[in-house]
């Protein structure tokens, strides 16, 4: 190779939503990194376009976020230095710092000023270390690695936030009786709950219009489908004729004439594209009333997101398998229910089947890049990466039409 600096480094992005008690939003924290090759001269402009893009593309691309949903980010001591987080919204942004960092006079004055200006401060991985305790007093919310600390440490670090009047974010709640735990000591927020699969609820079964759904999927999915007879099950349901009608007439496609039934739409629209459209609807319309849109919208995302890395990394992965693997990978978070005993109602290949429900195989292996995606933990994305030799390049852009693609569809009015 030249000795050309190459153009492009791998610097990824990603969202973890923040939830409240009621499991409504509150937030997103924004995970990115910077540049591993960039100077220390380079760093300040880099991690400004870098928190840029985030909020521009990463945060929810194409959508305006409402003013009551936050964007947290972390900045180290330099850049609160630098005033780097002035360059997201003041209203909206947390500016995150790790309790480690050193509670300088200018820090403190700096983050005197960011409070004053209408940013929210929280301190993350606190664990009411020295630096910790002082920083409490300007800070309007501490981050707990829930994972991570017994209960008699969360105990006191609870009564030391009430003290202080400050909010209290469980982070890395991975099971339910972390999030029970949680709730019990009086933490206001919650992350990692939705991206992990919740205790099975004892005596949950599927009711009939949720197994009906399932039965039209596996007509969809039918290498020789019955339009006929598919149009008949669509126009049988009520809720997924006005999601499917709704979303033809939107602006998004700009027919000329008005869609107006079931049967048209097949023939106006094309299988092929109807078909993404009508999983993403059933699959939206299968998710319990009780659940926010956040799971179904990032299933959607992940089945565009495997379908993109299947259609252009030349792999040689079926570009709708590795959908639908995508697509249901959150189904047992929705339901409350084991994948096992969902999968025998998916029109899905064994080896999908088999991913879905933990078994190591390279449809698997996909999920966990996924997850690793969303979570932020770019070291083992790294790894991954390499092992199944994808472009970082690719990867990220195939991520970012993934989140525009998944948004496109839940701005349609009516699918919320």
């Amino acid at each position: 190779m030249s000795g050309k600096k190459p153009l492009y480094d791998k610097i990824f992005f990603a969202r973890q939503p923040i939830l409240m008690p009621d499991q409504s939003l509150w937030g997103y924290e924004l995970l990115f990194r910077n540049s591993s090759e960039a100077t220390r001269a380079e760093i300040s402009d880099s991690y400004k376009a870098t928190l840029r893009i985030a909020a521009d593309i990463c945060a929810a691309p194409d959508e305006k976020i409402p003013d009551n949903v936050k964007l947290v980010v972390n900045f180290s001591h330099k850049a609160i230095m630098d005033k780097i987080p002035y360059s997201l919204p003041a209203g909206k942004t947390v500016v995150q710092i790790p309790e480690t960092t050193p509670p300088t006079p200018n820090l403190i004055k700096a983050l005197q000023e960011l409070s004053k200006d209408g940013f929210y401060i929280a301190i993350d991985d606190f664990e009411a270390r020295p630096q910790g305790e002082f920083l409490i007093t300007y800070a309007d919310a501490i981050i707990v690695d829930i994972l991570s600390a017994d209960e008699e440490k969360l105990q006191r670090i609870c009564a030391l936030c009430k003290e202080y009047g400050t909010k209290l974010i469980a982070k890395r709640v991975e099971n339910t009786d972390q999030y029970h735990l949680a709730q019990k000591l009086g933490f206001d927020f919650f992350q990692g709950f939705y991206f992990k699969r919740p205790e099975n609820v004892k005596g949950r079964k599927l009711r009939s219009g949720e197994i009906v759904k399932l039965k039209i999927l596996k007509l969809i999915e039918d290498p020789n489908p019955d339009f006929k007879a598919l149009a008949e099950a669509l126009q049988n349901d009520v809720s997924i004729s006005f999601r499917l009608l709704t979303l033809l007439n939107s602006p998004t496609f700009g027919f000329s004439q008005k869609i107006t039934s079931i049967k048209q739409a097949l023939v106006l629209a094309g299988w092929k594209m109807l078909k993404n459209w009508l999983r993403v609807i059933l699959l939206t319309d299968l998710t319990p009333e009780a659940k926010s849109r956040e799971l179904p919208q990032l299933a959607t995302q992940r089945a565009k997101f495997l379908q993109l890395l299947a259609q252009k990394s030349g792999k040689g992965l079926p570009a709708d398998s590795m959908f639908l693997l995508g697509l249901f990978s959150l189904l047992g978070a929705m339901f409350d229910l084991p994948m096992r005993e969902l999968t025998r109602y998916l029109p899905l290949g064994d080896e999908i089947n088999a991913a879905l429900c933990g078994e190591d195989n390279i449809y698997n292996r996909y999920l966990e890049l996924t997850s690793f995606f969303e979570a932020g933990d770019w070291i083992n994305l790294e790894f991954l990466l390499d092992e199944l030799e994808l472009d970082p390049v690719l990867v990220s852009k195939s991520y970012y039409e993934s989140n525009r693609w998944a948004n496109t569809f839940f701005q349609i009015p009516g699918t919320s």
